[in-house]
């Protein structure tokens, strides 16, 4: 998905909010929004760039003027630290629930709300669990990926955030009893916002249940793309059944690759007005596409 002019001031109250964690003073926060004002996307002229690509390059930014080649990293093992120590009670939950096929969907998806996107921090990882539960999925959406993983033998799983991938696990342990899967869950290569790198996914566990690997892109890209990824990577989503793509740099990416159509279902909170009107649903809503 291409930038609709909401991506514009989302991205900049998301640079803003970073700045304000990480920059020592005012006139350090000053110069470095001065400096993602001279992007050229913010004039409104430049449309055929995804967001991954232009939170890109406002990282880059945040890096220079920052000194900082992994500015979040303290957040980031906070999410990771939270969310380990839920782990245990979100299973217990998910495993006891009536349907626990669905009550890992759902804890995947709201997991998605630890984004530094619309909060540098995140929502911790208890009030995820407390609410979980209430989350409505559309069951033709979920059907519909119920038939994709029956055919499926090798499954690509691209995670998204910090704290969120222990969710991510969870709903790998419940694939892994449900149907015979080969699962390869891939993360990013360097540190972008808070999203998870291959450190992180081990430090959670993901390593004891299936195999991990990073994506292999030499540059902070909060997204997927096949020309960039390491040929590894880009051999097994090709080579797989079924992909599932958590958060929206994955959706914002992956859905430019026509020639994944009928393989990829995304899984990811309606976090702002593109994506709430493309899928007819309410602001922070679930959402499962089926691409």
């Amino acid at each position: 998905m291409q930038i609709w002019p909401d991506c514009i001031p989302c991205i900049l109250k998301m640079s803003l909010g970073i700045a304000r964690v990480v920059m020592k003073d005012e006139d350090q926060v000053r110069r470095f929004m001065e400096e993602v004002l001279r992007l050229k996307y913010f004039s409104g002229k430049e449309r055929k760039v995804t967001s991954p690509e232009v939170i890109k390059d406002v990282w880059l930014k945040v890096i220079e003027v920052s000194g900082k080649s992994d500015p979040l990293e303290e957040i980031k093992n906070e999410q990771n630290s939270k969310a380990l120590a839920i782990y245990p009670i979100a299973k217990e939950l998910v495993l006891k629930s009536k349907d626990p096929f669905l009550g890992a969907i759902k804890l995947a998806i709201a997991g998605n709300s630890i984004d530094a996107m619309t909060d540098v921090k995140g929502e911790a990882p208890e009030e995820i669990v407390k609410k979980w539960e209430r989350l409505e999925i559309d069951i033709e959406n979920l059907n519909c990926l119920k038939e994709r993983l029956k055919k499926t033998r090798r499954l690509v799983y691209l995670g998204d955030n910090c704290g969120e991938i222990i969710f991510d696990r969870l709903l790998i342990e419940v694939l892994l009893e449900m149907y015979s899967l080969e699962i390869t869950f891939i993360t990013r290569t360097l540190p972008i916002l808070n999203d998870a790198t291959l450190q992180d996914a081990l430090s959670m566990g993901i390593g004891e249940v299936t195999q991990v690997m990073e994506n292999g892109l030499p540059e902070p890209l909060p997204g997927t793309y096949l020309k960039r990824i390491n040929p590894e990577s880009k051999t097994l989503i090709e080579r797989s059944d079924l992909v599932i793509s958590k958060g929206g740099g994955n959706y914002d990416s992956l859905t430019e690759e026509k020639g994944l159509k009928g393989k990829v279902s995304f899984l990811f909170l309606a976090k702002c007005y593109p994506y709430c009107n493309i899928h007819h649903v309410t602001l922070n809503a679930p959402v499962i596409y089926n691409f």
